[in-house]
């Protein structure tokens, strides 16, 4: 057993990690912000089609982006509990490791129930 090698795998779970969680946490603000402004934009503002078509791919990119941090933020909440709230032991680790693949086997198997808008449903299949 490499003991630079266990510390450097320690540094990444609890260093570099919880660095990840902070960071996504100002990600995810900040893509909320945009969203919103676009929003407002799309609200607030007379446009044209090509610059709807325009207002709406960029709507589109930052929800894919704000998608992606908030399943990162998901994965890596399972491993800052453990973090935060126990001292590791074999039974907790492996509990957070089964949580984490739960959590990647929903994000598979991800799918979208309408609310309100279920004549959209059709554009999603």
């Amino acid at each position: 057993m490499d003991v630079e090698q266990s510390l450097l795998a320690v540094r990444e779970v609890y260093v570099d990690s919880m660095k990840r969680c902070r960071s996504n946490e100002e990600e995810l603000k900040k893509i909320d912000e945009e969203i919103q402004d676009l929003l407002h934009v799309i609200e607030l503002s007379n446009f044209n089609a090509r610059d709807g078509y325009k207002l709406a791919k960029e709507l589109q990119k930052a929800r894919k982006e704000r998608r992606r941090i908030k399943d990162e933020i998901e994965l890596l909440a399972p491993l800052k509990e453990l973090i935060f709230n126990q001292k590791p032991s074999e039974k907790s680790i492996g509990k957070v490791l089964g949580d984490i693949r739960n959590i990647k086997v929903k994000h598979q198997n991800r799918n979208y129930r309408f609310r309100v808008r279920f004549d959209l449903e059709s554009v999603l299949k």
